[in-house]
């Protein structure tokens, strides 16, 4: 239903009359969109086993690399040419691919546990107190990215690149990053998923900083592929981390307010940055933001993560 809606939604994007009209209708694809992958995520915690959560995970994650690719290489060469409505266009005849796949999918139903049914049976009910600092972190992480992402914009458009240069790297950060995320996926059902989050999270840092000092395209590509390590590998990876926390009945809730955090931080990222930049500058802007990878580093570190038995025990139960 929400893949339906959304093909005439973007089509109308490209023909927009005012800005009010054009927010009123991405705010529609967003929520739509953002309803669609939250599904999909909830699905795969599901029907993912303990033993290869990440890996699962962070094959699904390989869509945001993809997306970047494809769409780096033809929206910025279509909106060059052709014009932004033919842009759009393509675009929903391209989404209309969503309701059709999702088709295909199997459904899981998992049956909700009364709190004390789950304490009788040692399964801690409802959300933790780890699982909302992992929301914290992940806020945190989701508005330097979109402060990247509307930044890098700004920062190229005064440096007179065209519309083809800037959505390159966006198509060079895809295909630079393209194996991560199911390899750092992998790893997570190996290593310390948090450990593996904070590498991604410090790669976020580093390419905010190097925006700093961008003033070549190269410089860009660098910046966008550090970015895409701290969103793009960094979500499976937090997705599963998500699965680990929760309890299956409660997964639907918890993956909706994970997913729910790309949203806020990106509404909070594309607000502040624009604000920041008329007020602060766009270096101090950049720094900003690099901080809070950082921040995101130190609330992961209390975040307890139940081990192979525990999380055994708990399945059998």
């Amino acid at each position: 239903m929400g893949g339906v809606v959304s093909i005439p939604a973007i089509w109308l994007m490209g023909r927009a009359a005012n800005i009010w009209h054009l927010a009123a209708l991405i705010a529609a694809v967003w929520f739509l969109g953002g309803m669609g992958l939250t599904l999909l995520s909830i699905l795969t915690g599901l029907f993912a086993e303990e033993a290869e959560r990440g890996k699962v995970f962070g094959i699904l994650s390989l869509t945001g690399g993809l997306s970047a690719l494809i769409g780096g290489l033809t929206t910025g060469l279509i909106a060059d040419r052709w014009g932004y409505p033919a842009l759009f266009a393509s675009l929903s005849v391209f989404w209309s691919l969503s309701p059709l796949t999702a088709l295909l999918l199997e459904d899981k139903v998992v049956a909700q546990v009364r709190d004390s049914e789950a304490s009788t049976a040692g399964e801690e009910p409802g959300l933790r107190g780890g699982f909302f600092l992992f929301l914290l972190a992940s806020l945190g992480v989701a508005v330097a990215y979109y402060v990247s992402a509307l930044g890098r914009s700004f920062a190229m458009n005064d440096l007179g690149f065209s519309a083809a240069a800037i959505a390159s790297t966006a198509a060079i950060g895809g295909a630079v990053t393209l194996p991560l995320p199911p390899l750092i996926g992998w790893l997570s059902d190996r290593v310390d998923r948090k450990r593996l989050l904070a590498f991604c999270y410090l790669a976020g840092t580093v390419g905010l900083l190097v925006l700093v000092v961008s003033v070549s395209l190269w410089h860009f590509w660098v910046a966008v592929s550090l970015m895409f390590v701290l969103f793009n590998a960094s979500s499976g990876v937090g997705s599963a981390l998500v699965t680990d926390l929760v309890p299956q009945g409660s997964l639907g809730r918890g993956m909706s307010l994970f997913s729910a955090m790309i949203s806020v931080g990106g509404i909070i990222g594309f607000a502040g940055t624009g604000y920041a930049f008329q007020n602060l500058g766009m270096l101090s802007t950049f720094i900003i933001g690099a901080f809070l990878p950082l921040i995101a580093i130190v609330l992961l570190i209390p975040i307890r993560q139940a081990g192979p038995e525990e999380g055994s025990a708990r399945r059998d139960t």
